[in-house]
């Protein structure tokens, strides 16, 4: 009985595939169907700082790598080995940074800190060091965008300095998106 309706949900599967794998083939006729164009992004932290004023923050000249439209980067790199290299990424999230980060698991030697960064609706900044570099991370939420910029930066470092950057980057990262009316 069993195999009966195995047999008979892969028929009623296959039957109702038919209509849909029709259009499938090429018969050689007419020119073929046209593939779907890439989607641009939403949104770019990249959008809203710039390679002088990054570098100028985190202490040395960097490279940016912003992606493109369709996938969007935002990187800086240090011109200079063993400066910080600096990411921000971004998620859309209705439910704000406090119900997501009651999801985000937590390292019991981080320190957490929520920084004032003018025009946010709520920030969260992680420091922790781990294997002889120093990594930053600051959340910032404008509306249901929430914002990440994640720094490392290996020994011998300035964690003040770093500090002091993310939460500057926090800020920029804020006003693009008030300017961008997503507050």
């Amino acid at each position: 009985m069993r195999e009966r309706r195995a047999a008979a949900w892969a028929l009623v599967g296959a039957l109702s595939m038919a209509p849909l794998l029709a259009g499938c083939g090429g018969d050689g006729e007419g020119p073929p169907p046209e593939a779907p164009s890439p989607t641009e992004a939403l949104w770019n932290p990249c959008d809203g700082l710039d390679a002088r004023g990054v570098g100028r923050m985190f202490g040395g000249a960097v490279t940016e790598q912003s992606g493109t439209p369709t996938e969007p980067r935002c990187s800086f790199f240090p011109e200079t080995e063993g400066d910080p290299v600096v990411d921000a990424n971004y998620q859309l999230f209705p439910e704000g940074l406090a119900a997501a980060w009651r999801t985000m698991g937590r390292s019991e030697t981080a320190r957490v800190t929520r920084p004032d960064v003018r025009g946010a609706d709520d920030t969260r900044l992680v420091v922790e060091i781990d294997h002889g570099q120093l990594f930053v991370s600051g959340f910032v939420q404008n509306g249901i965008l929430i914002q990440t910029v994640d720094a490392v930066d290996p020994a011998p470092y300035d964690e003040e300095r770093l500090v002091r950057a993310v939460t500057w980057t926090m800020g920029e990262l804020s006003a693009h998106a008030q300017d961008a009316n997503l507050s």
